[in-house]
């Protein structure tokens, strides 16, 4: 699989290509224009930012992103402990309603409780841009880890098909 680092890598390039084509009359003319404000952009690339380094599907092994976590990192253990490594965490539908669905039960609704907050003053826009951007860093990470196992097996079975080569030609 990709180092820590290189999903690290891949996620800021493809935030920084995210925003430059932004600014291209293609995406302009295919996004609302509420969603290409700064406010929205911002919210959305912190969003993929803190996703990339906190919120990986390998929140379920000895991971950065889960040491990171430092004493919240606990919130993570039943995670861990039901599913197993590159199994439904790794799904490109499961793996982000599961991830976003243990930070919401175990971060979101505490402190909203805890402080009595009013989240239905938050814009939809908002909501949208930071689910948005916690998503696209989930996905990458397992269509990173996807195109990575197919190419390491396609590249096995031609050093396999060269070994049989080899060995029939001796």
């Amino acid at each position: 699989m990709p180092s820590g680092k290189t999903h690290v890598k891949i996620n800021i390039t493809l935030l920084l290509g995210i925003l430059l084509s932004l600014h291209t009359n293609f995406m302009k003319s295919h996004i609302p224009p509420e969603y290409t404000e700064f406010d929205t952009i911002a919210i959305f690339s912190f969003a993929l930012i803190f996703g990339t380094y906190y919120l990986s599907p390998d929140l379920d092994i000895k991971s950065d992103p889960l040491k990171r976590w430092g004493i919240l990192k606990h919130i993570w253990w039943p995670y861990q402990k039901i599913f197993k490594h590159r199994g439904k965490l790794h799904h490109p539908l499961s793996g982000p309603i599961i991830i976003i669905s243990t930070v919401g039960l175990f971060i979101i609704v505490p402190v909203v409780k805890l402080f009595n907050l009013d989240i239905t003053s938050i814009p939809t826009k908002y909501t949208i841009s930071l689910l948005t951007g916690i998503v696209v860093s989930i996905e990458a990470h397992i269509i990173t880890d996807a195109i990575y196992t197919k190419l390491k097996r396609k590249s096995t079975k031609i050093k396999k098909k060269l070994k049989n080569i080899r060995t029939t030609k001796s």
